[in-house]
């Protein structure tokens, strides 16, 4: 098998239905190109929309052919990779979230620079960050994380894989699994352990485009994002200042193993993400309700400063 494509589901039923379309599309490219490609499904804890969307996939001759659905209890995204990753068959792997776009086009460019002795492979992509204030005011930031910028950075120090890389398989066996103790950085500390005794090659075609609306596990600033970066400072010795952390976060950092771990019994604690979540979603209802209620007070201040 040339490539194993490995995702992990978890409350995914919006994004369901297109990620199995452009996933299907995507498999059909690569054997029309001539390379052999499966696709390792881990459904963590699905709801009944999910069942329905890959009950109805796995139905069709075609989807058990190329791929194998694994239903388990929520795990972290790390463990489903690893889960994924002991059943897969390809020489090549490749992750796909299933709110990311992945190209086609750079998953054959990675199966070609693997092939011809790479280790891991990298890919410029497009950053898409939207955050939705209102029904009618949606913000949409754009940032295109171009080759030339990413191979600036030092692969040692930054987080440089961005969400598209591929890489060897057999660096799996070599290396160990990934950190299932991580929720967020668990691709970070990877990186840490492996790219400077393997380097690093970039490929030229875009490797998709990573969609973060604000649920995304990365990119939020959350506590846990913070306490875990913390972990990995102090596991790798990174020359890097360590986050702030409140009383909270540092509870979280002290629960977390420093030296190097790979598959875990523990089941991981949802409790402090339920916790951060929810705020979250209290604070933007708060903002929210202030700005529609203050609106009338405004109004009236603004008439009574023009009536002097």
């Amino acid at each position: 098998m040339d490539v194993s494509i490995v995702t992990s589901l978890y409350g995914s039923s919006r994004h369901l239905p297109g990620f199995l379309e452009h996933l299907e599309a995507c498999l059909r490219l690569l054997e029309s190109s001539g390379y052999s490609a499966e696709t390792i499904i881990i459904s963590n804890s699905p709801d009944r929309r999910e069942r329905r969307a890959l009950q109805a996939a796995f139905d069709l001759p075609w989807w058990r052919n190329h791929g194998r659905l694994i239903v388990v209890p929520r795990e972290t995204l790390y463990a489903s990779w690893n889960r994924g990753l002991r059943v897969s068959s390809g020489s090549a792997i490749a992750f796909w979230n299933v709110d990311d776009y992945r190209n086609p086009a750079a998953i054959v460019e990675g199966i070609q620079l693997i092939r011809e002795g790479h280790s891991v492979v990298g890919f410029p992509y497009v950053y898409l960050a939207e955050r939705r204030w209102s029904r009618s005011r949606v913000e949409r930031i754009v940032v295109l994380e171009e080759r030339d910028k990413l191979m600036r950075k030092d692969p040692g120090l930054d987080f440089c894989l961005g969400p598209f890389f591929m890489f060897n398989r057999q660096l799996f066996s070599e290396f160990g699994p990934f950190d299932e103790q991580f929720h967020i950085v668990g691709d970070y500390d990877w990186q840490l352990r492996v790219v400077p005794h393997t380097g690093l090659e970039w490929g030229e075609r875009s490797g998709g485009v990573f969609f973060a609306d604000g649920t995304n596990l990365c990119d939020t600033g959350s506590p846990r994002q913070l306490a875990e970066q913390n972990v990995l400072f102090k596991r790798h010795n990174l020359d890097r200042a360590e986050r702030a952390l409140d009383v909270r976060a540092a509870e979280l950092f002290a629960s977390y193993r420093i030296p190097v771990m790979g598959a875990s019994e523990n089941t991981p604690d949802w409790s402090y993400d339920r916790y951060w979540r929810r705020h979250q979603i209290l604070s933007r209802v708060y903002r929210r309700c202030r700005r529609i209620a203050g609106a009338p007070i405004r109004l009236v201040r603004s008439r009574r400063r023009g009536s002097r």
